[in-house]
């Protein structure tokens, strides 16, 4: 017999026994690499998940301790602020679900948790707790803003907390033996069931659960306690995907050894493209760390990488975007609609995102482009005008029709060595110009912006030392007269003489306390001024400029009614003035203020008609008593008749909608007689007399026999 078919059997049950294993061996390799690298990505991502709950609630700490407001509360005992501001925040499980304050001016520790309890509790958390947040605030310098954090049980749940010191945010003085006078702050985070469902999407996994002790059976990672111990273990039930691919694969293999070598080769591309799934799946998570969830612009941590590339000098730049009076969309119809509001702004600037640009939103309403490439200055001046097409239109939010505007600065690479975060602090200068400077245009970095940025500080710096230490302000006041020159009312204007800047314009300080957030301090001190006035001269009828943000204010009415019924004084005798941008901005919330003025009292005036957007239908639904016409229209207005024409059109408007009309900026004889001829009521202007002391106004004004009643 010939020998050769059993050869060729031999070599043929040879080769498919060696195919076999072969096979098998490979495919066992690629199940455990899978496992293993399945197991490591879910390893990092359960970390980055923890620390990113840690590092969270570390900025909370800090943004609540760090505040002025917060540490003058908690030495004043101000038990009502703090449940207001910090308490609040865990009874209604808005920040956080555990507050706790000790230590420092407090006689007892108070805390809140998310049981709707609101008075303070002083043994809401155990003294081990607290000695574990002391001690590792002993290892932070006073005035550091640094909330270190941990974990820890609490009554059977485990909380994320993080500690901190409350100081001002200029910072605390003194020594470390100073320490023990400051009051700490507590704030705690429940590791729930919605805060683990969190870490399971996160992980990409499931069975993902809390244990006090690491199992021997799942994978986990440490959560660290107060000492660095870990009090507690994440763990998850691994997704062993390798092993679903050998399952999954089984069939086919079996196929292969019973029939033809290409159900092997389908079996391996299956491996691939599932071993290529995996890859992919890690790479978007890795993606989603860097992309804003918002808006779906890469984030302040992509912008930070691409900033880190070195560049030469003006081959980049960054142009840096932030929203005027964003605050108030959030304050006013809440932070659902601000979402909104960004969401749209993201989506207009979208294009910008072009070929050697990086567009990127890095704070609440704050976007940046970074420009890479020739000519990058010159491009970012292209980007600039851009944006201001972007932010042309009106915003959707809410039902609400916003028209909003963007403060816009640039700055372009000085230097080779220049380090981008200079670069990015350049702009934001720049942008902080823009701001300061209105509606006129984005502003590119030079040395003079620098300067404006410190003169500015020195003004805040003065202006909060003033309002502390009280008698620096003053109000002169501008006679308004009547169709017949008599004296109708005063026009209220702030003056502030400081004893270390001198006399300041009120343009200038008045804007520095807008953007610092002192505007609401200082409305009041100005308006008790001018109340005193009133009841010293009870035949005195006084009209008032008002910030934006002090209408605003939810109780702004309320605590100017407050003030007057003090010292008597009618809120007939107030006009409240208003610029066009309030009843712009928000013209709901703007009409709500007004009816409330109104209903109390007062009558109001539209104040400098002409140079915003309001319409006649604005003018309609507000129901102001007077429109003021700014003095731009009004002066030299006898020398052009375009100007004149349109002057009269104001006054034919006012009347036809049963409004007053007064005139800013008379300056002659001639405009005084002009705007009387054509039914002007009111005039205001350096011809009939210049702001001055009410006891000047007095003095010239009441005995001529002018009356002082419109």
């Amino acid at each position: 017999m010939h020998r050769l078919p059993t050869r060729i059997a031999a070599v043929m049950i040879g080769t498919l026994l060696l195919f076999v294993l072969t096979v098998g061996f490979s495919v066992l390799w690629l199940t455990r690499a899978l496992d293993d690298q399945d197991l490591g990505t879910s390893r990092r991502l359960a970390e980055a998940a923890t620390a990113g709950t840690l590092d969270e609630l570390s900025r909370i700490g800090v943004d609540y301790s760090k505040w002025d407001d917060a540490a003058v509360a908690v030495e004043r005992g101000d038990k009502g602020w703090i449940y207001d501001n910090l308490g609040s925040s865990a009874t209604t499980a808005a920040v956080a679900n555990l507050v706790v304050l000790w230590g420092g001016p407090l006689p007892s520790g108070l805390g809140w948790t998310d049981d709707g309890v609101e008075d303070g509790r002083p043994d809401l958390v155990g003294e081990r707790l607290l000695a574990l947040a002391d001690e590792r605030l002993r290892a932070v310098p006073v005035g550091e803003a640094t909330a270190p954090t941990f974990f820890d049980w609490q009554a059977g749940d485990l909380f994320a907390v993080a500690a901190s010191r409350i100081e001002r945010s200029q910072g605390s003085e003194g020594a470390e033996a100073d320490d023990g006078r400051i009051a700490r702050l507590l704030v705690g985070r429940r590791i729930d069931d919605s805060m683990i469902r969190r870490y399971g999407t996160a992980l990409l996994a499931t069975g993902v659960r809390v244990d006090r002790a690491a199992p021997a059976d799942r994978p986990s990672v440490p959560l660290p306690g107060g000492d660095g111990a870990p009090v507690a273990f994440l763990s998850w039930m691994p997704a062993q995907p390798g092993t679903a691919v050998l399952l999954r694969m089984t069939p086919p293999l079996l196929l292969i050894l019973a029939s033809t070598v290409a159900l092997a080769a389908f079996g391996i591309l299956l491996a691939r493209r599932t071993a290529h799934g995996l890859v992919l799946a890690e790479r978007e998570s890795a993606s989603a760390a860097r992309t804003d969830g918002l808006t779906g612009l890469p984030n302040r941590a992509a912008f930070r990488a691409a900033l880190a590339a070195p560049a030469r000098a003006g081959e980049r730049a960054i142009l840096f975007l932030d929203v005027n009076g964003f605050k108030r969309v959030n304050d006013s119809i809440g932070h659902a609609a601000g979402d909104q509001v960004i969401a749209q702004l993201a989506r207009r600037l979208a294009p910008l995102a072009q070929r050697g640009r990086l567009l990127a939103r890095i704070g609440g309403d704050e976007f940046v482009v970074l420009i890479t490439g020739p000519d990058a200055g010159a491009r970012a001046e292209e980007v600039a005008r851009e944006v201001e097409e972007a932010m042309a239109g009106p915003f959707d939010a809410l039902g609400h029709q916003l028209r909003l505007a963007a403060a816009v600065g640039h700055a372009v690479q000085a230097t080779d060595d220049m380090a981008g975060d200079d670069l990015l602090r350049q702009a934001d200068l720049a942008m902080y110009e823009a701001k300061r400077r209105g509606d006129r245009g984005p502003v590119g970095f030079d040395d003079l912006i620098e300067t404006t940025v410190q003169d500015a500080r020195a003004v805040e710096r003065a202006l909060r030392a003033a309002l502390d230490r009280g008698g620096e302000f003053s109000i002169d006041y501008q006679p308004i007269a009547g169709p017949e020159g008599a004296l109708a009312h005063v026009e209220a204007l702030a003056r502030w003489t400081s004893p270390e800047l001198g006399t300041v314009p009120p343009d200038r300080f008045i804007a520095v306390a807008e953007r610092s957030g002192l505007i609401l301090r200082l409305g009041r001190v100005l308006l008790r001024l001018v109340r005193d006035d009133l009841a010293a001269h009870p035949d005195l009828r006084v009209s008032l400029n008002i910030s934006p943000l002090q209408l605003m204010a939810p109780s702004f009415v309320q605590d100017l009614l407050a003030d007057l019924a003090e010292r008597g004084v009618d809120p007939a005798r107030i006009e409240v003035e208003l610029t066009e941008a309030v009843v712009v901005d928000d013209p709901a919330l703007a009409a709500d203020r007004l009816r409330e003025l109104h209903d109390a009292g007062f009558s109001t005036a539209l104040d400098d008609f002409g140079t915003g957007y309001s319409s006649i239908g604005y003018l309609q639904q507000m129901g102001f008593d007077t429109l003021k016409i700014d003095r731009s229209f009004v002066s030299g207005c006898c020398e052009a008749p375009n100007r004149l024409a349109l002057v009269k059109a104001m006054i034919l408007l006012a009347h036809a909608l049963g409004l007053r009309v007064a005139c800013e900026g008379v300056e002659t004889a001639q405009e005084l007689r002009t705007l009387r001829e054509l039914g002007c009521d009111l005039a205001q202007g350096y011809h009939l007399d210049r702001p001055m002391p009410i006891d000047r106004i007095m003095a010239l004004w009441r005995p001529q026999g002018k009356s002082a009643v419109a």
